[in-house]
């Protein structure tokens, strides 16, 4: 019995990683396309996307410090941690000064594009033209201007700009507006515009404000190792020139940036030093004018030889005075001798007067007293000659004392002049003291000047050779270069991403499909949502207009019936005597195959030559007409049910599908109370009494979910068939079923599982079809088969899947 299910262990519960790989495997086509379609998508975008690559340049940063020595502070000191904070270094070549700096050096807010049917490719290198922006003041900065040029042989046209647009023709190198800003497009040595005729390119002006920021959120920096001071500088980009001279200029700025650094105390001495050689002249001047003005005023030239001079003064003035008194002195003695000479004798010579007038009047004067006193020998007193020597005499007495008057005058005039040359001697000297320490202040004072004037002299050349010898912080290790294959975008990648979107799309959408799909499909939906109820067969999906069994029946539908037939035996209970079995078959709701599976099944007994009795109580919505091409109303069960004139015996339909085996009685007409005449007790009396007269009786009941008709008459059989539909059934009300069995309210019950398999695929002996929307509602006269209406998109769904 290999589809007699009794127990279930509690595996099924698990995980099943095979099961739901080859469930996901049945869709393989669906898996195929989408990442065949994926591929492409992907190719097209890579064929269709600028590369961009990666430039990248290294420096190392120098550390100059002064070599002083310092106790470590940390363990890490020990190994020679260098002293250049690198993080401060990183920030100084991302910082937005010195990114404008760039930005402006290489002119990057001007940029030129060559229009594309896709994409606009940037011109950096060999550029035809370049524009010239003739405002120049600071707003043109921050100005955003954006124009298209369609190129002619003999000029250029405006095809749109960001605020007009003109069809007028322009020649190069003349100026012309956009946006009221004047500009001027000038040819590059050596375009030919005849190569360039109908091309088309986009100028763009980007603020350098956002062109720097850009940049620096692009422009990557990273140390090469923690224990390294090599900065590695990379950017990415579409043009491999472009980003490698960025990089380079910023190396470049950067260099620029901390040599003016280096520079700037060097170049503030020189300038504090020049300002203050202005202050400093101006005071030593003023401090040798003040020295010279002094000198001048007190006559002074050198301290120490005026000193000399002074002292030397000194003592010949006291030597002058001294003579002058020492003749007025011996004047006066001379005189006073010559006054008191009665005789007219001899007169002292040469008594130190330095008279040379009185000297000579003296030595004359004693001359002609020695003639007179030789001549007084030989002549009296009166003799005329002793009398003329002594009138002379008289004569001369006289001059000697008026000529010692007159010196006495001079010598009393030199002796004054004498006394003021000797006290302005004595003055002078007396002032060479403070007159030095007044020059000395003066000369202390210009010393100072001029030491400070020497220091910041030679500062000043200290200074100026520092400025001109400053080495750079940074050593370029590498210049930029730009790898050959591109960092986005990866191929690889992109091409590995696609297939797993490709995969990824149908998993998603079939994963969700399962989640939202409430229909049941397997026996494994069945087991797990049914409490291990006993699941006695599996009916297949049947494609042919004739779905029904027969004798020597050797297909799939002819097998699944004779497997359910050999495992029902199983479950019948047992008979104390020989009457036949009865069997219920229903459902949940309408069209799940109850009548096709209870009509089948009544087949399949009757060909083992079982006497079988098939009994269509669905008196609300019958089917059972449709299957043997009779009509609807002919007279049946409810004719019995109503009639108690009428035997039940005349309501049978014998021989029909060619059986004799097989006693069929339909439904008939539908009534307006089927549950009040299936419990009027004539059913119970038909089932007893047929019970004698057939092997096997089965009943083909109304869904239970719907109506109440089904129950009313439950107790009345043996063993009921539960018949679910894969691909139909809601999950959500198996849940009705297995409570009427532990309830009691359907004995014996089993399951058979019916249109297994309508869309198989592979794996196992099931496929999966998710179909939705079907109705529920169930009423007199709804036809089934001919009354199940599905949308629009149900059944372009059904459509896409049996493709």
């Amino acid at each position: 019995m290999e589809n007699l299910q009794f127990n279930l262990k509690d595996e099924h519960n698990k995980f099943d990683f095979l099961e739901q790989f080859f469930f996901y495997i049945r869709y393989w086509h669906y898996f195929l396309i989408s990442v065949v379609v994926s591929f492409f998508v992907v190719k097209y975008y890579l064929n269709h996307t600028i590369p961009i690559f990666e430039s990248k340049a290294k420096v190392k940063i120098i550390d100059d410090s002064k070599n002083n020595f310092v106790l470590p502070n940390s363990p890490l000191a020990l190994f020679g941690k260098n002293k250049v904070n690198l993080d401060n270094e990183i920030e100084v070549l991302k910082s937005y000064r010195l990114l404008e700096q760039v930005c402006k050096s290489l002119g990057l807010n001007n940029q030129y594009y060559n229009v594309g049917y896709l994409n606009n490719v940037e011109i950096w290198k060999n550029r035809p033209f370049t524009i010239e922006w003739l405002d120049n003041s600071a707003e043109m900065d921050k100005k955003s201007i954006s124009f298209e040029i369609e190129i002619f042989s003999d000029g250029y046209k405006v095809v749109s700009s960001s605020s007009e647009s003109s069809s007028k023709k322009r020649a190069f190198n003349t100026i012309q507006y956009v946006n009221k800003i004047p500009y001027k497009i000038s040819l590059q040595v050596g375009t030919n515009l005849n190569e360039l005729n109908g091309r088309k390119f986009l100028i763009t002006h980007t603020p350098i404000q956002s062109l720097a920021l850009g940049l620096s959120g692009r422009l990557a920096i990273s140390n090469s190792n923690k224990n390294s001071d090599v900065l590695i500088l990379s950017l990415s980009g579409a043009n491999k020139d472009k980003s490698e001279l960025i990089l380079n200029e910023i190396i470049r700025q950067f260099e620029i940036d901390g040599l003016k650094d280096r520079r700037l105390i060097s170049q503030r001495t020189i300038d504090f030093v020049n300002q203050r050689f202005k202050s400093i002249e101006s005071q030593l001047d003023s401090v040798e004018t003040k020295k010279a003005n002094y000198k001048s005023n007190q006559g002074l030239t050198f301290i120490g030889e005026d000193a000399v001079a002074a002292s030397l003064g000194k003592v010949d003035a006291s030597k002058d005075v001294f003579q002058v008194e020492t003749q007025i002195a011996l004047s006066k003695v001379l005189e006073q001798t010559v006054k008191t000479d009665k005789s007219l004798g001899l007169l002292p010579s040469n008594i130190g007067l330095t008279n040379n007038g009185i000297n000579q009047s003296i030595s004359e004067y004693n001359s002609v007293v020695l003639e007179r006193e030789r001549q007084s020998v030989s002549s009296g007193v009166n003799n005329p000659i002793i009398q003329s020597f002594n009138n002379k005499l008289f004569n001369l007495k006289f001059n000697i004392i008026e000529s010692i008057k007159a010196y006495q005058k001079e010598l009393a005039v030199s002796l004054s002049k004498n006394d003021y040359i000797q006290k302005t001697s004595t003055s002078k000297f007396s002032a060479i003291p403070f007159n030095e320490k007044v020059l000395r202040g003066i000369e202390r004072q210009q010393n100072i000047k001029e030491t400070l004037y020497l220091l910041l002299l030679q500062k000043r050349e200290e200074a100026a050779v520092n400025l001109a010898i400053t080495s750079s912080s940074i050593k370029v290790v590498d210049y930029a270069m730009t790898s050959s294959s591109p960092v986005s975008p990866k191929k690889g990648t992109y091409y590995l991403v696609a297939i797993l979107i490709g995969l990824l799309i149908p998993f998603l959408f079939i994963y969700i499909s399962t989640l939202l799909d409430d229909k049941l499909h397997t026996k494994e939906d069945l087991i797990k949502l049914t409490k291990n109820k006993i699941i006695l067969s599996e009916v297949p999906h049947i494609n042919a207009e004739v779905r029904l069994t027969g004798i020597n029946d050797r297909s799939i539908l002819g097998e699944s019936f004779r497997i359910l037939r050999t495992n029902l035996t199983y479950i019948f209970p047992l008979q104390k005597e020989k009457i036949a079995q009865t069997i219920m078959i229903t459902s949940t709701i309408k069209g799940e195959g109850k009548t096709f599976t209870a009509l089948n099944l009544s087949i399949s007994f009757s060909i083992m030559n079982k006497k079988v009795l098939l009994i269509g109580a669905d008196m609300r919505n019958p089917q059972l007409h449709n299957y043997l091409n009779t009509k609807k109303n002919r007279q049946g069960l409810q004719d019995y049910l109503h009639d108690i004139s009428v035997d039940w015996h005349n309501t049978i339909n014998k021989n029909y599908l060619d059986n004799s085996n097989l006693d069929i009685i339909l439904s008939g007409t539908i009534p307006p109370n089927p549950a009040e005449l299936l419990s009027n007790g004539r059913l119970e009396k038909l089932i007893s009494e047929a019970k004698n007269e057939y092997d096997l009786i089965i009943i083909d009941t109304p869904p239970t979910l719907l109506v109440t008709d089904t129950l009313v008459i439950s107790h009345l059989v043996d063993t009921t068939l539960y018949v679910v539909r894969a691909d139909f059934t809601p999950k959500k009300i198996l849940e009705f079923s297995t409570n009427l069995s532990d309830k009691g309210k359907l004995r014996n019950m089993a399951y058979v599982i019916n249109n297994v398999g309508a869309n198989y695929k592979g794996y196992g002996a099931y496929g999966y079809n998710y179909k939705y929307n079907y109705a529920y509602g169930y009423g007199y006269g709804y036809d089934a088969d001919l009354g199940t209406k599905k949308s629009f998109l149900n059944r372009l769904f059904s459509f896409l899947k049996k493709q």
